[in-house]
């Protein structure tokens, strides 16, 4: 019988491996042409735009100090948007993208001017955030400050990236508006202007954790630069005049990337460390709250040295948990041998407390209406109007509250205090006249040159009580 198949002359018929074959080079050549970086990137002239941006000296100085003023009353404020806005104006990622770009194309002479210029940015940035907290009338430890001293997983993936987009908007032109995101991306900033309120205010560990923030998106978005331009976009690398010249350059940069690599152990070191704590500390949660999660308010956790003070959250009596767990056995099986766990009732109200509560209420509102009744009868009786005012102003704290507060104090440093006071007092700000405000006075064994830490660490545990948001506390050697 005939072969009807239907076949042009002197063409052979397509194979199921033909049809498979140029399906795969279509794919191949799909995803080329959807991850070329290559195409439409002038090389040279990103060279001379980067090293050209990379100085910090003239108007690239002053837009660094208003960008560095404008941050800081962000932060002072606790305000995003403002923060946000002085990282739009900031140049300081200029010097850091010539680090990697020297790296990417062996130019010792561009890494020498990136480094002394940023240098230069850092010197800026820390004088003029340090002056500006040191003469602010606010200088409190806002929520955004907080956040830059603790460096997570996820801002080396933000850095790493954040390079790599600032890298390609400056090669491709026609995507150059990316770099002010780029810029808000990477934070590098904020972190600066947060090691200048450490100094300013005398906090060594603010200031230390948020230069190793700094330094982090620092080194993530210079490794991310030199990775793009030496081995995706194939950026053409300077020819050496000899080979000591090539050698030398190759120790110079083996030697900066070691230097960088040490520099950032110590935060990566703390992530990890931090990280499984926090691990711990959530199985401890749920051993002690086991079937009772609904009770669970809440915990902080307050770290001075070596020692942790992990402080939760119970709504209702929390001294039940005191006595149904030894928490110093169960810290250490969980391996949380330095840690000291307090119980904090956040709703600690019976009905006997109502009822203490609604006589104070009403012992008051005698006093005070007694105190009016007198005052409109005549200005003769101002011995019982001392003597009323003197009973008002002899209401003090609950002695087994007191007890209870001052116990919380005592646990963070049981070897060091020797006693704790608790009044109410007024305060002048010379703007405004601040009444009833709590003061506790703390006598040490010795003088310690700690004495702002472990100020800042008993306010802290203070302020997780109620009515506590204002307190003042004061040390006596």
């Amino acid at each position: 019988m005939e072969d009807k198949t239907n076949t042009t002359a002197g063409q052979q018929p397509k194979t199921p491996g033909d049809r498979l074959f140029k399906i795969k080079a279509y794919i191949k050549g799909f995803w080329k042409d959807a991850l070329d970086l290559e195409h439409g990137v002038d090389k040279l002239l990103t060279i001379n735009e980067i090293k050209e941006k990379n100085s910090m000296s003239g108007a690239n100085a002053w837009m660094l100090m208003c960008s560095i003023v404008i941050a800081s009353v962000g932060l002072d404020m606790n305000s995003p948007a403002v923060i946000i806005g002085a990282m739009l104006i900031s140049p300081l990622m200029s010097p850091i993208l010539g680090m990697g770009l020297a790296i990417g194309i062996n130019d010792k002479n561009t890494l020498k001017k990136s480094l002394a210029h940023f240098g230069m940015a850092v010197a800026i940035a820390l004088i003029t955030s340090t002056v500006y907290f040191s003469l602010t009338p606010l200088g409190e430890t806002t929520s955004e400050i907080l956040a830059r001293i603790s460096p997570g997983p996820l801002d080396i993936f933000i850095a790493f990236f954040g390079g790599i987009a600032g890298i390609v908007s400056i090669a491709r032109k026609d995507i150059s508006t990316t770099l002010p995101g780029v810029a808000i991306a990477t934070a590098l900033m904020p972190p600066v202007c947060v090691t200048g309120f450490g100094i300013a205010k005398g906090y060594g560990d603010i200031a230390m954790y948020s230069m190793f923030l700094f330094i982090i998106n620092t080194v993530f978005v210079s490794l991310a630069t030199f990775i793009i331009v030496r081995f995706v976009l194939h950026f053409p690398q300077r020819d050496f005049s000899d080979a000591k010249e090539k050698r030398n350059n190759t120790i110079y940069i083996s030697l900066f990337l070691l230097i960088i690599s040490i520099i950032s152990y110590y935060p990566f070191s703390r992530l990890l460390t931090n990280r499984e704590q926090d691990k711990k500390i959530e199985l401890l949660i749920d051993q002690v709250f086991e079937g009772k999660r609904e009770l669970f308010d809440g915990k902080e956790v307050i770290s001075s040295g070596d020692s942790t003070l992990l402080i939760l959250k119970v709504y209702g009596d929390g001294q039940d948990f005191m006595t149904n767990y030894e928490f110093k056995d169960l810290c250490k099986n969980i391996g949380l041998e330095n840690t000291t766990v307090q119980i904090v009732p956040t709703t600690n109200i019976n009905e006997d407390d109502i009822n203490v509560l609604h006589k104070k209420i009403l012992s008051i509102q005698d006093a005070t209406t007694q105190l009016n009744s007198i005052q409109e009868k005549s200005s003769e009786n101002d011995q019982v109007i001392q003597a009323l005012k003197d009973e008002l102003s002899r209401f003090r704290m609950q002695d087994d509250l007191f007890k209870e507060r001052t116990g919380f104090i005592k646990a963070i440093y049981p070897d060091e205090i020797s006693s704790v006071s608790y009044a109410r007092g007024q305060s002048n700000d010379f703007t405004k006249v601040k009444q009833n405000i709590p003061m506790y006075i703390i006598d040490w064994n010795k003088k310690d040159k700690n004495y702002a830490e472990r100020q800042k660490v008993i306010r802290r545990v203070l302020q997780t009580q109620k009515d506590m948001e204002n307190i003042r506390v004061i040390h006596n050697y």
